[in-house]
Parts: C-alpha cells; structure tokens; sequence
C-alpha cells in the first residue's frame, strides 16, 4: 500500500523529515516551558499542596519520567527501528498529556507527569539519530539545529499560551494548555508513519535493497550523486557496520573501546549532555515566573508576560546555530560562549549578594539587572547549547551502538535536569546568590574541557567520523585492527570529495548530497 509521500525525493523529502522532526522538539520545547506558568497560576497553588519540596517534585519529577524513556529507548530502539521507536514515543506522550492534564490530586498529578516525561524521553533519544541518519552530512548540523530551533519555538507558545490565560485562574488555565500537547503528538505520530527508516539502521539489520531505495529517494530531485557513487555510499555504511562489530555490538561495546574507540565516543556524547545541565540552562528557564516573583515582586501576569519575553529572547537567538553551527564548527558553539555564561552568573550573584530578593523594599532595581542578565544568559545559551547538544552526541556515537548510545547519554541528560531542576528553589532559598557562583564555576570547568578534549564533527560523514576516531586511537592503532575492506571507507570518502567539488559547483548548498 502506497503512502501519501511516497511520490516525494530529495530536498522536499528532507524538508518532510525535518518538518516532522521539527514537530517532535516542539512538543520538548513546550513540555519544557508549560509548567512554568503554571507554577505561579492560583488553581495549581490552592488545589496542590506547594511546600517547597512538593512544588520543585512536581517539576522535576517529568524529568525522572523522561530519563526512564531514554532507557526504553536505549532498550528496544535497535529492534524497533528509528520510525516505530518516534512513534512509540508519541503514544505514551499523548496518554501522559492526557492524564497530566486532568488531575484531581497530586498523585495523579504525578503520575501524568512521568508518564509524559517518558514520552518525550523516548522521543528525544530518538528524533535527533533519525534526522542525522537521514540528512547530507554538509548539512546536517543546519537542519538538525533547525528542529531545536522549532523547540525553542515550542517553548515560546507555551509561555505565551501560559500569558494568553493569565485572567483565568480556575481550572481551564491547568487543563488548556497540558492538553494542547497532543496536537504535537498527533502530527509527528501521523507523519513518522509514513517517512522512510533510516538507512543505517536497515544496514544493521541485513536489510540492504531497502537502505539503498532509502538512499535513492533521500539523493532524489535536485541530487548531484549517481547510483554508482550511492553504490560506493552503501559499501561505505557496511564496512563500517562490520568494523564496529568487531568491538562488540551489544551493551558489553559501550565498555570497551575497539577499532572505533566506542567507550571514548559513547562518554564524550553523555559529558556533552550532563554539561547542558549543569550550566545551569533549566534553573533558569522553568523558574522564570518564580523568579520574577521573587526579584521585582512581579504579579501573575507580569511575571507571565516576562517569562513571555525570554522565550522570545530564546527563539531569537536559537536561530544563531541554524545559520552557522556548519560554517564554524561545533566546538566554538560549545566553549566560547559558556565562558561569556559564567560571567552573566558572576554579575548575577553580585547584585543578589548587594540586595538579595528577601530585602523587598528596595530591592526592585537591583531584581530588574537581575532578570536583564538572566536574559543575557538566554540569549548565550540558545544562541549555543541548545542546538549543538542533541546534534553532537549524534554525530559522535558509533554506528552499531548508536541508539544504545544516544539513550545512554539522554539518560543522564535528563537524570542531572532533575536534578537541577529539584535543587534550584531549595538552593535559592538556603544559600541564595551562593548558588549562582557555584554556576559560574560549573561553565568556567565546561568550557575549558570543551575546548581541550573535544574533537570537530562539522561537515564529515557519519562514516568518516568512525574513520577519524579509528585514525586517532594511539596514532592509528585503530586502523591496524580494521578488518581490510573497512579500510576502503576513506577511500569512498575521499572519491565522494573529488566528486561533489565538481558536481556542487553548479548546485545549491543545502542540495542532498550523501547521505
């Protein structure tokens, strides 16, 4: 039976693929910035018990629910395949959005939430794999950044949907805007159905006609590759699949490194993750409101319509790795930008530490430089790290562990989000503007790791990542374990090189090339 989109090839079918990998993030985005407003609405805070403890549970409990879903993921990703496991992801969203949104008491409360959390957990180890799997590499970081870009966008509606209801403060004001995440979850769950699987994961599973019919619809209209040179393209994805092997395709390759250095990729992609958080990106982003209250003794609909602002600010800027996570690399993304991070939280704490948000009476100037720096650090950070953090580590994990390792590194993504999350009113509340210095500290360490121990993926194939780290493992050691024909993997790359030089000079950037 034919799908709606079978007709379509190259560009248009790329831009499907982001277009529903797009509408994935933007359920991310929108769960990431919903509870925020809900945090300050009177319905939530009367109806549910708000002690401190209680009320930083509610938040971050979503997030224990979303590492729980990058285990799944991790588990029966491989046997499902990037299509079924997106689509996996959008029921058990669509069934947590529903029961998170009609609660009648926190238990219930909680419950949706963790049920949503492993939704998008699934959703998040998974979307990313599938668009890298399936996008030109010259390319790939501008179209997967897009898709984070979209869950900017996401967060966006959320705050101003959340800004949009603040004269309700009954239920309506909690039901609306949890249950609007199923228009999310009915778009990217229709369209997946109907897309192509990627081809790396057909290669793994022997199933190498189809992944060579996915490859000719993928390099379709506007290509600038022949059948000989997907031919070549095709070997290339085998004989990596086959070097990979050698270190051990199951859970026991995560721990040993292998001709392709697998422990090495599988580690640097989870640091990537767990260095997101510990910049502090969510302390600020899901108290936004709270803090408004806090600083500058903000009502409910000022404090919404600032939190409307910084999501603003956060679309703005998430364009910045659209337009250039290509041209300049992923590395800079990461480690220039965060040292400008922990200065914003350096002038934070100052001014906190001048008149701290408990001296309310003259505090207000001081609280409004407070939320301005806030929004300086927006600005770095989605300019930054909310692109290149789900592009990277699915660049970096190897080919047969990929999903294994994807889940694995969203795990801890999602498992030191709650944490953060579950510390920050806590933190704020005893140690006060000391919390902010411990933030500078955390980005200083960031981006001087980054820049000292992370390689460049910008640019390359997949294939000549694996190629490149088997180069770098004890000065080439790595290419002498190599089975003979997966050497021949650089020789295709360098072939495609020689090839697309001539053949992309009269073509578009952003043309499908290899895949």
């Amino acid at each position: 039976m034919r799908g709606p989109f079978d007709s379509l090839r190259g560009k248009p079918l790329l831009y499907l693929i982001t277009a529903t990998s797009s509408s994935g993030f933007l359920l991310f985005g929108f769960d990431n910035g919903v509870f925020s407003g809900i945090n300050v609405l009177p319905w939530f805070l009367t109806t549910f018990s708000t002690s401190t403890n209680i009320f930083s549970t509610i938040n971050a409990i979503f997030l224990v629910g979303a590492a729980l879903g990058a285990l799944l993921a991790l588990m029966v990703g491989n046997r499902l395949g990037r299509r079924w496991t997106i689509f996996l992801g959008c029921v058990i969203a669509g069934i947590g959005a529903i029961v998170q949104g009609t609660p009648t008491k926190v238990a219930q409360l909680l419950v949706g939430r963790i049920i949503s959390g492993v939704g998008v957990g699934v959703l998040t180890s998974t979307i990313g794999l599938w668009q890298a799997e399936t996008t030109p590499s010259k390319v790939r970081g501008r179209y997967m950044a897009m898709q984070l870009f979209f869950g900017s966008f996401g967060n966006l509606l959320s705050t101003w949907i959340n800004y949009g209801l603040h004269s309700y403060k009954g239920r309506f004001a909690f039901l609306f805007p949890l249950l609007f995440q199923l228009v999310f979850v009915v778009v990217t769950g229709s369209l997946i159905l109907f897309l192509p699987e990627s081809p790396r994961w057909l290669v793994k599973k022997g199933r190498h006609e189809q992944a060579l019919a996915v490859m000719e619809r993928l390099n379709g209209a506007g290509a600038t590759y022949t059948q000989e040179e997907l031919l070549l393209e095709l070997q290339a994805i085998r004989q990596v699949d086959e070097m990979e092997q050698e270190a051990g395709g199951h859970l026991g390759g995560f721990f040993t490194n292998g001709p392709t250095q697998n422990f090495k990729r599988i580690a640097l992609g989870t640091t990537v993750m767990i260095f997101h958080q510990l910049n502090g990106v969510n302390s600020i982003s899901y108290y936004v409101p709270t803090l408004a209250t806090d600083f500058i003794g903000a009502p409910r609909s000022e404090a919404l319509w600032i939190s409307g602002l910084s999501s603003v600010c956060v679309v703005v800027f998430s364009i910045i790795p659209v337009l250039f996570l290509d041209r300049f690399g992923r590395r800079v993304f990461l480690w220039f930008p965060t040292y400008l991070q922990a200065v914003t939280f350096i002038i934070v704490a100052a001014l906190l530490a001048k008149a701290p948000p408990t001296t309310a009476g003259n505090s207000n100037s001081y609280g409004i430089a407070v939320l301005s720096f806030i929004f300086v650090f927006f600005a770095l950070n989605n300019g930054s790290w909310f692109g290149t953090t789900w592009v990277y580590p699915a660049e970096l994990m190897p080919l047969h562990l990929r999903e294994r390792g994807m889940g694995f590194a969203v795990i801890w993504y999602w498992l030191f989000d709650f944490m953060m999350v579950e510390i920050t009113p806590i933190a704020l509340k005893n140690i006060g503007y000391k919390f902010y210095i411990i933030l500078a500290v955390f980005n200083v360490v960031i981006a001087t790791v980054i820049y000292f121990v992370f390689p460049e993926t910008a640019r390359k194939s997949l294939e000549q990542i694996d190629y490149d780290f088997a180069k770098d493992r004890e000065g080439g050691k790595g290419l002498e374990l190599l089975s003979e024909n997966a050497q021949h993997v650089e020789v295709a790359h360098e072939r495609f090189k020689r090839k697309g030089q001539v053949t992309n000079a009269a073509s578009q950037e952003d043309a499908p090339t290899n895949v």
